[in-house]
């Protein structure tokens, strides 16, 4: 009689087992792979907003530096000695101090762009720095916003911290405003990045908006230590705050300084494409646009003139009186020997240049357009961009005594002295709105290169 065979079905259902899970992985891994690509692709198309790609960089594991998230205000704050804020827009760099409630993303200029008086005795929206800063219908308004591109479509309203502080112990933000585009740092706001320890300390002085109850603004040192103004009548640099749209898209860039985010770009085919902070090469030497007109691009040299390749050049401001001309002033030597010295003269236009005074009842940097003289070569004036850059340096504005002219010294502030002084010279002059860009991206380290359209 022969035995039944048996059925070893462990083997069969062990096979049955394993196929039915590599099925499951084989699932699951592809839908991985699949939404990780749709995720993570880099799709021309799709856009990247800055807003997203700044998030990405949140600091989970120290609430004390990066980009920290505060629960109870649903706002990121920049802390600390951070590396990878940097946002280039209109020619100019910024860092990024954070994200807002809305979601805009707020950023503040990387150097101080003007000098001038900022009135903080009539309030801070009243004064003459957040008139120099954001348009409006004031008479002169608007310089700091007209510099910049596409501002309408690529900034919105700031948020600023307006409280008084009178002791520097208890830094509050409790008056929250979103009353202007454009506005300044606030005493708090360089709390919050960490002050002495922050990346907003990077060695330069700085002014703030934040004032105190008799009308006197804070500013911060070259040590990272604030102080505050003795007076009110004390020209002051600026160094605006803009809010990004939170819409705002990132085209290139990785927020380092050497690469730093890029958020609008247009193609430069003549001069007045270019962006206010760019740079143009002519003769061998530097300058840098200062503002663009309806049919001329006003630059300004990035560097005192030089006697020889080791020695600065040294003038005198000449003259019977410190109204600046050329004639008998140190713009005749501008109007003939240096004007005669550059390769793209035939495109260098005859210009207005601001050349009133200030008494001392009127600081407003708007007065100084009430006289003005014709020039082809001239020099910067209070409340023009970039008119604080520079040591020892003339500029047309005028002192009471009739004897004096100012000039921006090694803190960047005014200084007056007698117009027989010797000092540096940075000529800024006005050029052909059609210069063709030959080459260059308008950077320091390639500065644009330009010809005369036609040889005229």
């Amino acid at each position: 009689m022969h035995k039944k065979k048996v059925l070893k079905i462990t083997p069969v259902l062990i096979t049955l087992n394993l196929l039915v899970l590599f099925t499951i992985a084989g699932f699951y891994t592809y839908r991985l792979v699949k939404y990780y690509l749709l995720e993570n692709s880099e799709d021309e198309n799709s856009a990247v907003l800055l807003a997203d790609e700044i998030i990405k960089k949140r600091s989970y594991l120290d609430d004390t530096k990066g980009l920290v998230y505060n629960e109870e205000t649903k706002t990121y704050t920049y802390k600390g000695k951070v590396e990878d804020n940097y946002i280039s827009y209109s020619g100019m760099m910024y860092r990024v101090l954070g994200i807002d409630e809305s979601g805009n993303i707020r950023a503040v200029s990387e150097d101080n762009v003007t000098l001038l008086y900022p009135g903080f005795d009539k309030g801070y929206k009243d004064s003459y720095a957040i008139k120099w800063l954001n348009d409006s219908s004031a008479k002169g308004s608007g310089v700091y916003k007209k510099a910049l591109v596409d501002p309408n479509n690529i900034i919105d309203f700031s948020t600023y911290c307006a409280d008084q502080i009178d002791d520097v112990s208890n830094i509050t933000c409790e008056n929250k405003t979103k009353d202007y585009e454009i506005t300044l740092l606030s005493l708090y706001d360089y709390k919050e990045s960490g002050g002495k320890d922050g990346f907003l300390n990077n060695g330069t002085t700085f002014n703030l908006g934040t004032l105190n109850k008799e009308k006197l603004n804070y500013y911060v040192t070259s040590e990272g230590e604030t102080a505050i103004h003795q007076k009110s009548s004390v020209p002051i640099t600026l160094k605006p705050v803009i809010t990004f749209n939170k819409d705002i898209e990132l085209i290139d860039g990785n927020g380092k300084k050497d690469n730093p985010y890029i958020v609008e770009e247009h193609e430069v085919k003549i001069l007045i494409d270019a962006n206010v902070g760019s740079y143009i090469k002519i003769n061998d030497n530097i300058y840098k646009v200062v503002e663009i007109l309806k049919d001329k691009v006003k630059v300004v040299s990035n560097e005192v003139l030089m006697k020889d390749k080791d020695n600065k050049l040294l003038l005198s401001f000449g003259g019977d009186d410190n109204k600046f001309t050329t004639d008998n002033t140190v713009g005749k030597y501008l109007n003939t020997t240096f004007l005669n010295s550059l390769d793209i003269k035939a495109g260098v236009v005859e210009s207005e240049f601001n050349i009133g005074l200030l008494s001392e009842e009127d600081f407003d940097y708007v007065s100084l357009s009430k006289e003005t003289t014709k020039a082809k070569v001239g020099l910067l004036t209070m409340g023009d961009m970039f008119v604080n850059e520079g040591v020892n340096v003339f500029t047309t504005l005028r002192d009471v005594d009739v004897n004096l002219i100012n000039i921006i010294n090694e803190n960047e502030i005014f200084y007056a002295d007698t117009i027989e002084a010797e000092y540096n010279v940075k000529p800024a002059f006005c050029l052909k709105h059609d210069l063709t860009i030959l080459k260059g991206n308008g950077t320091i380290q390639s500065p644009y290169e330009v010809g005369v359209v036609n040889g005229k």
